[in-house]
């Protein structure tokens, strides 16, 4: 079955910009280690929330211990003012495609 963290982070003001071209670019560096890839949206407050798909625990607990992200990638972590939500998430049922 499937696997998926959902991620909510409040973002410093200003610094919008930059953390989604940072994430992109850490999404896009996940591709390569096996991700399914990942849906950046905003809340009705204003954060942005992630929802990121994996074949398994496993395998994205090996994509985040694998090899360096880029420094594109760096920005992300400096513009989080704080991460409201990180929640691991075990596949019921998938319908998705």
């Amino acid at each position: 079955m499937s696997f998926a963290t959902y991620f909510e982070w409040e973002v410093k003001a200003g610094a919008e910009e930059a953390f989604v071209a940072a994430w992109e670019a850490a999404t896009r560096h996940l591709l390569g280690h096996g991700s399914n890839g990942s849906a950046l949206f905003r809340t009705g407050d204003g954060h942005f929330a992630a929802l990121a798909r994996w074949p398994s625990r496993a395998s994205r607990d090996s994509a985040f211990n694998a090899a360096a992200f880029p420094a594109e990638a760096a920005p992300m972590a400096e513009a989080i003012e704080r991460t409201v939500h990180r929640i691991d998430l075990e596949g019921e049922r998938d319908l998705w495609t």
